[in-house]
């Protein structure tokens, strides 16, 4: 048997607005639960994924691509462990990108895709490329080449004085 609602009743009004607010604070309470469990997850996918070789080398080729120096430069091994030559090593080196790819290179057009990648160590690898240099001249055709690598500071980064001179006019050296 159902009792009837008094909008009168104190009592009555009371318990519909306690039960009416519990409801809203477990359907809060979920939410919260929800939101905190995809929050672990992404931090955990974050955490669990590790830089590859094949990825760092990637973006180094779509920089490269891209005419980007200063992009080059941050994913390029420098080697300097004194933080005052490290600085002045970056500046340098990122002078030589600019000339690199908006003076030599600047008309240089060029496609690429990446066919292996091996670990030689543990802070050493190797990622092979398939590039297929000077398209604007018709006769172009498919050669391979390697990305050195080597990790500074705990990431994977591009040797520019290994790279083959012969695979982007004016390559740092």
């Amino acid at each position: 048997m159902e009792t009837e609602r008094d909008e009168n009743n104190p009592s009555q009004l009371f318990e519909l607005g306690l039960m009416k607010e519990m409801r809203i604070r477990g359907a809060i309470n979920y939410l919260l639960l929800g939101l905190v469990l995809m929050l672990v997850l992404v931090i955990g996918a974050f955490a669990l994924a590790k830089e590859e070789p094949a990825s760092v080398a990637a973006q180094f080729m779509s920089a490269l691509a891209k005419h980007n120096p200063e992009k080059l430069t941050e994913l390029s091994y420098i080697g300097k462990t004194d933080p005052a030559e490290l600085e002045s090593s970056r500046e340098n080196l990122r002078k030589d990108w600019d000339f690199c790819v908006n003076t030599a290179g600047k008309y240089y057009t060029f496609s690429w895709r990446i066919v292996g990648s091996r670990k030689s160590s543990e802070d050493s690898a190797s990622v092979t490329l398939q590039i297929m240099r000077n398209l604007a001249s018709g006769s172009s055709y498919d050669e391979k080449y390697e990305l050195p690598m080597e990790k500074e500071g705990g990431r994977w980064k591009v040797v520019p004085g290994g790279i083959s001179s012969e695979m982007f006019p004016g390559l740092p050296r």
